[in-house]
């Protein structure tokens, strides 16, 4: 692991969405975390993601938005006290200590917000990084979606979903 980096991390504010709409772009272009292809467009990622009706923190270094994290209601109704979390770091970025950054900054946002457990419903399972940092932050895989994502290079592998109380 490179040098750890302590970015900025502060809620994002309208003028920082272009950013993330582009950061979104390049890691999902990556074919490697994301199930969202090159057909979803702009305006229905910001329905669901990048909007500022859900909690976006933006990591900030030398004022480059070195990264991001979206939370929102896991399910509608009766099941929005459950969160559910995107995270994004760029590619120049990463091995740098700020995606955990990132999920530590998420946890107390989400709780501060009155969500009682966070959960991920796809975590790749090559994305041995996040499963690694994920468990750290005491996060419990409660299940497998077998071959649930299609990778570039691997082909199908399997998702796992993972859960903890906050």
């Amino acid at each position: 692991m490179d040098s750890i980096v302590k970015p900025a991390i502060r809620p994002a504010i309208i003028k920082d969405l272009d950013a993330i709409w582009q950061l979104w772009k390049d890691i999902t272009a990556q074919k490697a975390y994301f199930p969202y292809d090159e057909s979803y467009t702009r305006e229905q990622i910001e329905a669901a993601w990048i909007n500022l009706d859900n909690l976006i923190g933006i990591a900030e270094v030398n004022r480059t938005v070195a990264g991001a994290y979206i939370v929102k209601p896991n399910q509608p109704g009766y099941g929005s006290h459950v969160a559910n979390a995107a995270y994004m770091v760029a590619t120049s970025f990463r091995g740098q200590g700020i995606g955990k950054q990132l999920c530590a900054h998420s946890l107390e946002a989400a709780k501060a917000a009155g969500y009682r457990a966070m959960q991920f419903n796809l975590v790749v399972s090559t994305n041995t990084a996040a499963i690694k940092a994920w468990e750290a932050f005491g996060f419990k895989r409660i299940g497998i979606i077998p071959e649930g994502f299609y990778q570039d290079g691997p082909g199908y592998v399997d998702a796992y979903i993972f859960h903890r109380f906050l």
